[in-house]
């Protein structure tokens, strides 16, 4: 067993990775830790229909006997993605985890190499990574609700994965938040809807920018057009927290997209109706999923740059 857990920390230390192992019996108890909040309205119940709602705390079907939960962390920094129109370059920023294709493919190419020829498998799982992270003690939430990695700050995309691997260590632990929130309120300040609150560590999601922007619907009326800053999500609270200030150079280049392309994607050309390569690049970066609010998206931020 102490082999596989330092084939694991070479392989994801690889990648400046870290992880857990938390095990399956705490299902239950993460399953219980939102249905509280919920019950407690905490979290609205559109908020969990829309987010929480897909979340299977048992087994998955294809490993049953699965004994333990792999949580993982790999920094990622914000992706720039360059929208060409009317000849000029717009460049606009996705944040931290919504890429998350290449980083997903890693984690599986290292378990296969890890426990091909073992006996052992293993299989994704549909869990909230921000609970589990915080009870497996890689992370503590700040008090903008986000998680926080030692050495990356919020920078970072989370994976996790079902395995009957019998490891013999259980990093379950109570929650935690950072001790640097507890005196600081930069976040809550900066918030540009007020989601953020001053009394707890949970904020109000049905408020914050990233819902109204992941949202068909239209945007409401009192959102101030000035506080889109990405493409999808937002940067805000990031940006301004002290804590992931030794993080804000990670950065990445992403897709180039011409001015004909821009255009294509402006007009809400249907996603098959698309060229290959527009694409191609919209998988690339993972927004292909968020294609039906892009457009609105990008329209707001090309206004702001204009």
């Amino acid at each position: 067993m102490e082999d596989v857990m330092e084939t694991l920390a070479s392989e994801f230390g690889k990648m400046k990775g870290k992880f857990r192992i938390v095990s399956v019996s705490h299902l239950e108890e993460l399953k219980e830790d939102i249905s509280r909040s919920v019950q407690e309205a905490k979290i609205e119940e559109t908020f969990y229909d829309r987010y929480l709602s897909f979340f299977q705390f048992r087994n998955p079907e294809e490993l049953p006997n699965a004994r333990n939960i792999i949580i993982i962390s790999v920094p990622q920094g914000m992706t720039l993605v360059n929208f060409r129109y009317k000849g000029r370059d717009n460049r606009v920023i996705i944040p931290p985890t919504y890429i998350y294709s290449r980083i997903k493919n890693d984690c599986i190419r290292i378990l296969s190499k890890v426990f091909n020829g073992s006996g052992y498998s293993y299989a994704g799982a549909l869990l909230p990574y921000k609970l589990l992270v915080t009870r497996s003690g890689l992370g503590k939430y700040g008090r903008n609700n986000i998680i926080y990695v030692e050495g990356t700050g919020s920078f970072h995309r989370l994976q996790a994965f079902f395995t009957d691997y019998p490891f013999n260590t259980d990093n379950w632990q109570e929650k935690e938040v950072m001790e640097n929130c507890k005196d600081c309120s930069a976040c809550l300040e900066a918030c540009p809807t007020k989601a953020i609150l001053a009394d707890r560590f949970l904020i109000n999601a049905e408020k914050c920018l990233t819902y109204f922007n992941e949202n068909e619907a239209s945007l409401p009326d009192w959102i101030n057009p000035q506080s889109h800053n990405a493409l999808v999500g937002c940067m805000k609270c990031q940006l301004i927290c002290p804590i992931n200030r030794d993080f804000l150079h990670m950065k990445e280049a992403g897709e180039i997209f011409s001015e004909e392309e821009t255009n294509s994607i402006l007009k809400e050309v249907p996603l098959d109706s698309l060229p290959k390569y527009t694409l191609g690049k919209l998988k690339r970066l993972n927004i292909d999923e968020y294609y039906t609010i892009v457009s609105r998206n990008l329209a707001l931020l090309i206004k702001r740059q204009e």
